[in-house]
């Protein structure tokens, strides 16, 4: 199967904010591995230094049109995608979490990072940890990779 896996960090909706993107991670999957990762960051009061998201449009957007998308509880990633072109068709989207909840009935977690370690998936990037958005695009795709 062939994919994109996908995770976006934001600046959360703490004290009013927006919930913007800040970085964004991918993982591309051919034939059954990963065969290109990639990130961005995105200008935010986080990370004022950076560029605005639309105008790295160009470089991140080939990555995930036409293509399926994958992210570990799809509603975050496919609402910002959503948010900044509305009028573009994403997906089809596969979400790792609903496959483990149906395949894996009683774990106690349902979290990327305890599936991961659940199943030996967690990835090796040095200094990258979860809630890094490369780390879990990469995390998201192995467990694609296992579940399918």
């Amino acid at each position: 199967m062939n994919f994109t896996a996908l995770d976006f960090e934001t600046t959360g909706y703490e004290g009013g904010g927006d919930n913007d993107p800040w970085q964004l991670g991918i993982a591309v999957v051919r034939d059954g591995a990963i065969v290109d990762t990639r990130e961005w960051f995105f200008g935010t009061a986080l990370t004022p230094d950076a560029e605005p998201i639309m105008s790295l449009w160009e470089e991140f957007a080939p990555y995930l049109l036409d293509t399926t998308l994958v992210a570990h509880n799809i509603a975050t990633e496919r609402t910002i995608l959503r948010r900044i072109a509305p009028l573009t068709n994403w997906g089809p989207w596969i979400d790792t979490l609903k496959i483990a909840k149906k395949r894996y009935h009683a774990l106690p977690s349902y979290a990327l990072g305890e599936l991961c370690s659940l199943f030996d998936l967690a990835p090796s990037i040095p200094d990258r940890t979860w809630h890094d958005a490369l780390y879990d695009a990469v995390a998201c795709a192995n467990l694609a990779l296992f579940l399918q």
